[in-house]
């Protein structure tokens, strides 16, 4: 005869054996305490079975299973039988981002942290573009208050100190930091060329403009 043995303070079901006949009554079979030869039921999914009130019930397991706290979504598990996830403070389903925290058995966008999110990474954003503008425009004041700058130079220092206002005013925008319209960054291989050509073109003119007569010219032998 098969008996199935159980705990003694909690009812939880432990082994199956076979029972010992009597030697005393061929007839009989040994049971040992804590023990019933009432068949197990048939275990659903995530169940155990407890000896309770002299018949058997199931009970939530969810031992062995990958689980994640409600609190922060990190990885977890239940080790004993009888407890839910839920009364564990756990849930099956893993955490989507940083961003989402459990309410009614789900997790849900948090919308403050995500506004937090939204602004940190664009503040940072700012950041990384002030920085690179701020190199390009550093020790250059008082080489623009002497002149001493040439026209590349100048026009160089004065696209980067524009650009920073500009970004500035990005930041201060009522929008931001919805979908910031960061500005262009000075192109100083564009400018150059420009400037270049400006140059050259003012250069021909000038000298094509230059009279017959003037001293300028070189004379003729």
């Amino acid at each position: 005869m098969q008996i199935h043995n159980f705990d003694p303070q909690t009812g939880q079901y432990t082994t199956s054996t076979f029972a010992e006949p009597d030697p005393l009554n061929e007839s009989r079979w040994l049971q040992p305490a804590f023990s019933t030869h009432l068949s197990l039921p048939e275990r659903e999914r995530h169940t155990w079975p407890y000896f309770v009130g002299g018949a058997w019930e199931l009970r939530p397991d969810f031992r062995g299973m990958l689980l994640y706290r409600q609190a922060d979504g990190s990885a977890a598990e239940i080790l004993t039988p009888g407890v839910t996830p839920d009364q564990a403070g756990l849930t099956s389903k893993p955490r989507p981002s940083d961003i989402h925290r459990f309410e009614r058995g789900a997790w849900v966008i948090d919308q403050e942290a995500a506004r937090k999110q939204k602004h940190d990474a664009a503040l940072a954003d700012f950041e990384k573009r002030m920085a690179l503008a701020k190199s390009r425009t550093a020790g250059k004041a008082d080489a623009v208050a002497a002149g001493i700058l040439d026209a590349v130079e100048m026009a160089v220092f004065r696209a980067w100190a524009a650009y920073q206002v500009a970004l500035v005013a990005v930041l201060e925008d009522g929008s931001f930091p919805d979908s910031p319209a960061w500005p262009e960054v000075p192109d100083e291989t564009a400018l150059a060329l420009k400037i270049n050509s400006s140059e050259s073109i003012e250069a021909a003119s000038v000298a094509l403009n230059r009279s017959p007569n003037d001293p300028r010219k070189g004379s003729r032998t």
